[in-house]
C-alpha cells in the first residue's frame, strides 16, 4: 500500500487529501480503436460537476459510461460490487459531497470492480464557481489510474477565435464548455504559445500597425512588449526551460527567418539564413532542437535544427507540409500535410521515420502527456476543432468554432 498526504493548490483547488492502493494499469491506450472500459459513475454531490466528468471522461476515448438508468442499487454499500458486475462495470466511481460556507466539497472514491478492490480515495475542495476544476481533476485521475498515465483536461488551451471582423486569443477548457477572452476582438491577435510554467502567454498583436509579439501575464491580466520594430514577428515558441523564444522574423527583402530571443536580457540571435521562408518554430522537449518549416527545397517541408541553428537536415518529402508540433513525450512531430486538396494529421520521428497519417485535419497540437492531440477541421462557421490519439483511430468533436492556431499548457490551471 501506498499512503501519502498530497496539497497543491491550483488556482481555487485544492486535492486535500488522497490514497492509491497500487492500481492495476490495464488499460491500453496505445491500441487504436481498441474496446472501452465500462465503468458506472454513481454521483452524489453539487450541481455541476457530473455532467464534465462524463464528458471528460467520453472524450478520452477510452471508457464507456454506463447509463445509470442500469443501475440497481443507489447507493454503493462497502465491499459488495455483486451489483456492479451484473450490469457489466469493471470500473465504478462513487462520490459524495456538498456546499458548506461557499466551499464545494466532493470525496472520490474509485474502484476496480474485477478484483473488488479500492484504487482511490480523494477529496477535493474549491470555492464555489469553480466547480468545473474538480471534474476536470476527478475526470484526470480515473484515466491515469487504469493507464498509467497524465490526464490532460485540468491543462487549458489558448487558441485564437474570429468573430466580427477581429481575432482574439481566448483560455478554453480542453473539453470546450469554459472560455474566457485574453485579448479583445476589435484587433487582430495571432499565435498565443503558452510558457512552461503556464504563468504566460506570448503572441502576436497588431495593435501598433505592425506584427509584433507580446507576453501576457495571466495572473495579472498585464501585457508588454516582448519583440517589435522593423518587419512582421510571427509564430513565438517558448523554449522549455521558459528562458527564450523562437519566433520568425521578416528581413530586409521581405524573407522571414528564425530568431531566438532571450526573455530576460532581451539579446536576439539569428538562426536561419536562407532567402526564402523560415517559420513555425517548434521546440523539442529536451531544448535541444527545433523543427521548423521552410521551403528551402520548393514547396514547405519541415526540418529540424539544433538550437543554435546548426545542422539543419529535411524531415519531410510531401507536397506541402506545415505546423509542426513536437510531441512532450520527444518520440513524434506532429504536422500537416495538403494532399489532393485536403490536409491531414500526420506523425513522423524526428529522425525522419515512421510518417504516417492520424486523421484529417490541421494545426495539430499536443496535450501535456503527449497521447492526444487537439486540430481542426473546416472552414468559417463550418470549422470546429477535435480531438484525436496519437495512435489515430478516429476522433471526438470538441467545440464548432472558427479557430486558429492553438496551444495547451503544460501546467495545471
Amino acid at each position: 500500500m501506498i499512503t501519502w498526504l498530497k496539497g497543491i493548490l491550483v488556482g481555487a483547488l485544492c486535492f486535500l487529501l488522497a490514497t492509491t492502493l497500487q492500481a492495476m494499469v490495464y488499460i491500453d491506450i496505445n491500441s487504436p480503436g481498441g474496446t472501452r472500459v465500462p465503468l458506472a459513475f454513481l454521483y452524489h454531490g453539487p450541481p455541476g460537476i457530473e455532467n464534465v466528468v462524463r464528458r471528460d471522461l467520453t472524450l478520452y476515448g477510452v471508457f464507456r459510461l454506463i447509463n445509470p438508468q442500469a443501475f440497481l442499487v443507489e447507493r454503493f454499500e462497502e465491499g459488495k460490487f455483486a451489483d456492479w458486475r451484473t450490469i457489466g462495470a469493471e470500473i465504478l466511481v462513487v462520490t459524495d459531497g456538498s456546499i458548506k460556507e461557499g466551499k464545494a466539497d466532493v470525496i472520490a472514491r474509485i474502484f476496480d470492480v474485477v478484483e473488488g478492490r479500492e484504487v482511490l480515495a480523494k477529496e477535493y475542495t474549491v470555492q464555489v464557481g469553480g466547480e468545473r476544476m474538480i471534474a476536470h481533476a476527478l475526470a484526470d485521475d480515473i484515466f491515469k489510474a487504469f493507464t498509467g498515465e497524465e490526464g490532460m483536461f485540468s491543462h487549458p488551451l489558448a487558441l485564437v477565435v474570429k468573430k466580427g471582423k477581429g481575432k482574439g486569443v481566448i483560455m478554453m477548457d480542453p473539453d470546450g464548455m469554459w472560455e474566457e477572452s485574453i485579448t479583445h476582438y476589435g484587433g487582430i491577435t495571432l499565435s498565443p504559445s503558452w510558457s512552461p510554467d503556464g504563468k504566460k502567454l506570448a503572441y502576436v498583436s497588431f495593435k501598433k500597425g505592425d506584427a509584433d509579439i507580446y507576453v501576457y501575464d495571466v495572473e495579472s491580466k498585464r501585457e508588454k512588449l516582448l519583440v517589435g520594430g522593423k518587419g512582421a514577428q510571427s509564430a513565438p515558441a517558448w523554449s522549455p526551460d521558459g528562458r527564450y523564444i523562437a519566433y520568425s522574423s521578416t528581413i530586409k527583402g521581405g524573407n522571414s527567418e528564425i530568431f531566438l530571443i532571450d526573455t530576460l536580457t532581451g539579446k536576439k540571435k539569428r538562426l536561419t539564413y536562407y532567402y526564402g521562408i523560415d517559420t513555425s518554430p517548434s521546440w523539442s522537449p529536451d531544448g535541444e532542437k527545433i523543427a521548423f518549416v521552410s521551403d528551402r527545397s520548393g514547396p514547405p517541408h519541415l526540418f529540424v535544427m539544433r538550437k543554435d541553428g546548426s545542422q539543419v537536415t529535411r524531415l519531410t518529402y510531401g507536397s506541402y507540409d506545415v505546423s509542426p508540433a513536437w510531441s512532450p513525450r520527444g518520440d513524434l512531430i506532429a504536422y500537416a500535410s495538403l494532399e489532393k486538396g485536403r490536409y491531414y494529421i500526420r506523425v513522423i520521428t524526428p529522425e525522419g521515420k515512421n510518417d504516417r497519417i492520424l486523421v484529417e485535419g490541421e494545426s495539430p497540437c499536443w496535450a501535456p502527456n503527449g497521447r492526444y492531440l487537439v486540430f481542426y477541421k473546416g472552414l468559417g462557421n463550418g470549422r470546429a476543432l477535435f480531438l484525436t490519439s496519437s495512435q489515430g483511430g478516429g476522433s471526438l468533436l470538441i467545440k464548432q468554432v472558427d479557430g486558429g492556431r492553438v496551444d495547451w499548457s503544460g501546467k495545471y490551471h
